[in-house]
Formats: C-alpha cells, sequence, structure tokens
C-alpha cells in the first residue's frame, strides 16, 4: 500500500450485520482524526495492536469481520481523541453489532439476494392487479404446480391471493434451484425470504415444499424456528396444524426452542 492512501469506501452488497459493523468502524476511525491508515496502523501499534493498513482497510470496508479486541480498542482511542461526548455508542452496544455481524460472506448469497429482490418487485406488482380476486387455497395454477393442502374445518378459512402467491413462488423457486443442484442457493433463497414472509405465508411454503421436496421443507422448518419471533413460531405452527402437518408444526417449536 502506498505510503498517504486511506482506505475506500464500505464494500457494497455487503449482508446487514456485517455491514453495520463496518458503518461503525468506519465512524470510530473518523474519530481518530488521523491522515492516512499508516498513520492509524502506527497509533494502534502503540497500543499493542500491530496491524498492517491493508487489514486495518479490509476491517473498514466490511471484507473481514476483525476480532472484537480491535473494535474495542478502536472504541477506546476514539474516545481518547473526541471525548466522550462525541462517540456515543457504548461498548455493550458494540459487542452486540459485532455478536450480529455475519463471521463469513457467502459469495453466492449476493446475486440470490438481487434476484430476490426483482422477483419481489415482480410479484408485487402481479399481486397489485388480482388482490380483490377471490383465491382458492386449491386452485389449479397449471399442472406442474402442487395444491395445498385443504386445512381442518372443512376449509372454511379462505387464504389470500398475496399468501398463497408468495408460498407458491418461494417453493417453486427452492426447489428449481434444489432440482439443478444448486442446494447452497436453495438454502439461501429459504434463509433470506424467511423473515419477509407472513406466518401464514411461511406454513404454506413449508406445506407445498412438504408435497415437493422433503429435504428442504425440514430445512425451511429449521430456519422459520430460529429466526422467526416467538409469536410467528406459534401462528406458523398453528397453521400448519390446519394443514394436516401436525409433526411439522412439533419439528418447528422444537426448532425454536433449540
Amino acid at each position: 500500500m502506498a505510503k498517504g492512501r486511506t482506505s475506500g469506501q464500505i464494500c457494497a452488497d455487503l449482508p446487514p450485520g456485517r455491514r453495520a459493523l463496518a458503518a461503525v468502524l468506519t465512524e470510530l476511525y473518523r474519530h481518530l482524526a488521523v491522515a492516512t491508515l499508516d498513520d492509524a496502523a502506527e497509533l494502534l501499534a502503540s497500543r499493542g495492536w500491530g496491524k498492517d493498513p491493508s487489514e486495518i482497510s479490509r476491517y473498514r470496508k466490511g471484507r473481514r469481520k476483525p476480532p472484537f479486541g480491535f473494535v474495542e480498542l478502536l472504541h477506546s482511542l476514539a474516545v481518547e481523541r473526541a471525548g466522550r461526548e462525541a462517540v456515543e455508542l457504548t461498548v455493550g452496544k458494540l459487542r452486540e453489532i459485532h455478536t450480529a455481524a455475519e463471521p463469513r460472506i457467502c459469495r453466492t448469497c449476493t446475486p440470490i439476494r438481487r434476484e430476490n429482490a426483482r422477483l419481489r418487485s415482480e410479484n408485487s406488482r402481479l399481486l397489485a392487479s388480482q388482490a380483490d380476486q377471490p383465491f382458492p387455497a386449491n386452485s389449479d395454477m397449471g399442472a406442474s404446480t402442487p395444491l395445498l393442502p385443504v386445512p381442518f374445518e372443512g376449509g372454511d378459512r379462505q387464504r389470500s391471493a398475496r399468501d398463497v402467491a408468495a408460498a407458491r413462488q418461494l417453493a417453486a423457486t427452492a426447489v428449481g434451484f434444489h432440482g439443478s443442484g444448486q442446494t447452497s442457493h436453495a438454502v439461501s433463497w429459504l434463509q433470506d425470504a424467511s423473515t419477509a414472509l407472513t406466518p401464514l405465508e411461511s406454513a404454506a411454503s413449508i406445506a407445498l415444499l412438504r408435497q415437493e421436496q422433503t429435504q428442504l421443507a425440514d430445512t425451511a422448518i429449521s430456519i422459520h424456528g430460529r429466526r422467526r419471533t416467538e409469536t410467528d413460531v406459534i401462528r406458523i405452527a398453528l397453521e400448519l396444524h390446519e394443514y394436516g402437518l401436525p409433526d411439522d408444526a412439533g419439528a418447528l417449536l422444537r426448532a425454536a426452542i433449540r
């Protein structure tokens, strides 16, 4: 690295936890009031943290997740040089942000996230034109599309067009990835979409996956159990019971408490 070179911007398309950490490091670095990365490296080295300037740059850009010791030292130096009032974040909050940051960046996730965004935009556009139309749970969507199980109590509760369409899109895309041998893409798709679905959408997608690909259904259950709130998990489990899938409902609850 040439003498005097400063670090660049935070990398694009970072996962949310890593982006949040990189933003915090950038703010703390600003409080050091140093001209170059070389100056920052010398300052850190004077406190026992000997790192090459290029490594500091990678931390700031989000390319690597630093150990918490580095974050804590950077915070200490920022407070020392800028004053306690200028540095609002506490060490406790920094630890939370550091813990939440993904330890590794999934190299295949960025294109999947872009495709997710495109599909969701297209899905919203299509649903806007049919939101007022009835959408029976077992309506015929084509010979290759699996049908949702009929809920108990005679199926008298209607599933909205948005809920069912989103579930079909999720299941079809995941099965498509898996069928083409891209299992990691299928799992990433399920992970990325999990927190964006309503409990009804989640239950419907699990029911559809159960018909098409058992392994993906099990994976989806594990993801929803670990990532959703307690209230959402309970609601998804109730929906699965109504779809006649009590074993999946139980597996979801067990995944949530592990």
